[in-house]
């Protein structure tokens, strides 16, 4: 049975993950912190392992551990001998990165050379998966963006996310490490506890809260469902002869927050808008070019706008986080 070692694997895209790797007949190791980096709601039930991996938690192996211990990172990955790493474990939200940048520092770039020293180390054919972000692009200067337009990240986040697939890339060059990267953009859908903006959209206007909206509501994001999101790392992970390969991993079709909106009116009533300033490190965003991973590793998204935030809201209603 091939094995798969997922750090920040109980997390709000890794968890959806391991069940992706699950399905498909791996032995699933999870590596994570379980650190918090947001609170949620206090009045919410906390986002904790039972709640994301409860399913399957009887099918993983969880070990508690933090990726910048590296000898104790070190015997986890060499006493399991994964055939693949998929490295998802690092501080979510580019608004956080703002204010922890020694730590976005450590939790993205430090994790990530810790990962590659102990794979050049061992005598394993092991394929590395960087999960990377759509905020190496900068603004967006067309509607739509593939892996191979500008990178001009205008903040610390997007800049030490492509950082991270530099160095990755470094070690693929040097060390002959299969290396394979993604850039999710703008996920969502159930057991999100990092206050992203559907989330935030929906838990307000479900509290007849006034949503707080950047901008005009004309901004245009690449809204991808969860699910969706995982099966695109899944793929990019396991495929064969893509090492040093970049994928775009979104639903392929931006909608506005004015579309979102709607959608949420439609399902909740009384929803009210407040507009305000956009922040100034919010970069220009649109539709992420999917051609390409549809081509290379068959990767196809189920879930349009509508239909994800159906799922999404009438989770939000009957589990507050």
């Amino acid at each position: 049975m091939k094995k798969v070692f997922i750090t920040g694997g109980a997390g709000f895209i890794g968890s959806r993950v391991v069940r992706e790797f699950l399905d498909a007949g791996y032995e699933v190791t999870v590596f994570d912190s379980f650190k918090q980096y947001l609170l949620p709601d206090p009045e919410a039930r906390p986002v904790n392992l039972l709640n994301r991996l409860r399913e399957v938690i009887n099918n993983v192996s969880i070990i508690t551990g933090d990726t910048l211990n590296k000898d104790f990172l070190r015997r986890s990955i060499l006493n399991v001998k994964p055939d693949v790493i998929v490295h998802m474990a690092a501080l979510p939200l580019a608004s956080i990165a703002i204010e922890q940048t020694e730590e976005a520092y450590d939790s993205i770039l430090s994790s990530i050379i810790n990962i590659l020293e102990i794979i050049r180390d061992f005598d394993h054919n092991c394929k590395f998966l960087y999960t990377s972000s759509s905020m190496v692009y900068g603004d967006f200067h067309s509607n739509t963006v593939s892996e191979n337009s500008n990178k001009d990240p205008k903040e610390i986040y997007g800049s030490i996310k492509l950082a991270g697939e530099i160095i990755s890339m470094g070690y693929m060059k040097r060390y002959g490490i299969d290396v394979r990267v993604v850039r999710p953009t703008a996920v969502y859908g159930p057991y999100d506890g990092n206050q992203r903006v559907l989330y935030k959209f929906i838990t307000r206007a479900l509290k007849g809260e006034k949503l707080l909206v950047d901008g005009d509501g004309s901004m245009s994001l690449d809204f991808t469902f969860v699910d969706d999101t995982a099966q695109g790392i899944y793929r990019v992970s396991t495929e064969e002869g893509i090492s040093g390969e970049i994928f775009n991993i979104a639903r392929g079709n931006s909608e506005t927050l004015s579309s979102a909106i709607d959608i949420i009116s439609n399902n909740i009533d009384g929803v009210k808008v407040e507009y305000r300033e956009v922040p100034s490190y919010m970069p220009k965003r649109g539709t992420l070019d999917i051609s390409k991973a549809k081509k290379l590793v068959g990767f196809m998204p189920n879930y349009d706008l509508h239909k994800g935030m159906k799922l999404y809201i009438d989770h939000l209603k009957n589990n507050p986080i």
